[in-house]
């Protein structure tokens, strides 16, 4: 199975970059989102969804510690978004690294 996700656009507050620099957030945010997207069940999921054409506007979840990455937090919250948030926590196998989990 072959995942295509494309944002077109994202719009950040500055005051939430915290000294992030853009691209920084963006590679972040890439990486985090192949992460999660690579999760054993994540597929399963995401073939009840086929296409998605549009996320409504989601809330940032709050960081779970001072120095965790925009990306991550924009990662869960697209994860969510296409249904794959919760299901990503739930088939999530020791040696796989969970977003946003501590």
């Amino acid at each position: 199975m072959s995942i295509e996700l494309h944002i077109e656009r994202l719009l950040i507050d500055e005051a939430l970059l915290s000294g992030e620099r853009p691209h920084e957030v963006c590679r972040a945010l890439e990486r985090e989102l192949t992460q999660r997207l690579a999760l054993p069940g994540v597929a399963k999921a995401l073939r009840l969804h086929s296409v998605v054409a549009m996320l409504p506007p989601a809330m940032l979840p709050a960081a779970s510690h001072p120095h965790e990455r925009l990306g991550t937090r924009i990662a869960a919250a697209v994860g969510q978004g296409i249904g794959v948030g919760a299901q990503a926590r739930q088939t999530a196998q020791p040696g796989h690294r969970v977003i946003g989990s501590r």
